[in-house]
């Protein structure tokens, strides 16, 4: 791409108009926060660089231009360009990113690094994925079934000793960290007691949230990009100490377990035997039933703690299911993509 193909792409974006809605808070060196912003597209706008005498054309890459003084709105006929079938780049793009969002490696790595010289590790698997995506009509739903259903998905997160290295070629499931919105909307849902960020309605998600601009030390210590620039890497699931320690004694996962009201108290309120909170906490949590010793050793130590002397005015059965669900919301199996 050169800088008249730059430049001609740019003028696609020259007549795009934002209509802020009511202040939601302020974000230090980032100015005010909007509750809405409405994108819109305005009649007029041309973007003209130094290096030319004129503005250039709007024009998709490899694509016919248009002339400066049409009325169409520009972004509906880039979106047509980019999801045409004739361009190669769009459906390629695609199924490498929904590839590495299920597989947590792309076929092609780093993911927006999709050039010539940077080969798949396979290409027939590629292809063929990017032309039965295609030839349904780019259909995301479509394509996320079909990887979901695959046997290479459905592989087990346990390797065998032939396998144990293998971080490419999908030999086995890769264990991954959830991401950061996720991570803390599922804390949430456990608990039953929903973040409340600063502007938005009580239970609104992270991934709900519009951009980073919505400050939350959790989602910011947990890898969430600042989205300074346009590329994968920029969001980080490497574990840091500084996860480790607000996991333990931070205030987002403690306050919820804390909260009057949360789903242990609730349990509690309904009349659940231990054994009935432990089977709801890993469901909940896990996804699946404890195991028969699993539960007899727990319940047991519920018993145990149980007998223990109130503290603090805190009753000691609620104090025991906190450290229960605490334990089980920071373990790996939690945590992680298996």
């Amino acid at each position: 791409m050169d800088a008249e193909d730059y430049y001609g792409m740019a003028n696609l974006f020259a007549r795009v108009r934002l209509k802020m809605g009511e202040p939601a808070g302020s974000r230090p060196g980032f100015g005010p926060i909007f509750r809405d912003v409405t994108v819109y597209s305005g009649l007029t706008g041309q973007y003209t660089d130094d290096r030319f005498s004129h503005p250039l054309p709007p024009k998709p890459f490899d694509a016919p231009a248009l002339p400066l003084n049409t009325t169409q709105d520009l972004r509906v006929y880039f979106a047509r360009w980019l999801t045409s079938p004739q361009n190669p780049y769009f459906a390629r793009a695609i199924v490498n990113r929904v590839w590495k969002n299920f597989m947590g490696e792309g076929l092609v790595e780093p993911v927006d690094d999709m050039r010539a010289t940077n080969p798949p590790t396979n290409e027939a698997l590629l292809n063929a994925m990017v032309e039965d995506f295609i030839a349904h009509h780019m259909d995301v739903d479509y394509l996320i079934r079909t990887i979901m259903q695959s046997a290479t998905y459905q592989t087990s997160s346990r390797p065998t000793k032939e396998n144990v290295v293998d971080q490419k070629y999908y030999s086995h499931y890769l264990i991954r960290r959830l991401p950061a919105e996720v991570l803390l909307d599922a804390l949430s849902e456990v608990t039953e007691e929903p973040e409340q960020f600063n502007g938005y309605p009580i239970g609104t998600r992270a991934l709900q949230l519009p951009d980073t601009a919505v400050q939350s030390y959790f989602l910011t210590a947990f890898g969430r990009p600042v989205r300074e620039q346009t590329q994968e890497s920029e969001r980080t699931s490497v574990p840091t100490i500084t996860q480790a320690l607000h996991i333990i004694n931070g205030d987002t996962l403690n306050t919820k377990l804390r909260a009057r009201g949360n789903v242990l108290d609730r349990l509690i309120e309904a009349g659940n035997s231990d054994s009935q909170i432990v089977t709801n906490l890993y469901l909940a949590a896990h996804s699946r039933y404890p195991t028969r010793a699993e539960l007899n050793a727990l319940t047991s130590r519920l018993r145990v703690a149980e007998t223990q002397p109130v503290k603090d005015g805190v009753n000691p059965r609620r104090a025991a299911l906190s450290d229960l669900a605490w334990a089980m919301l920071t373990s790996e199996e939690f945590m992680f993509d298996h």
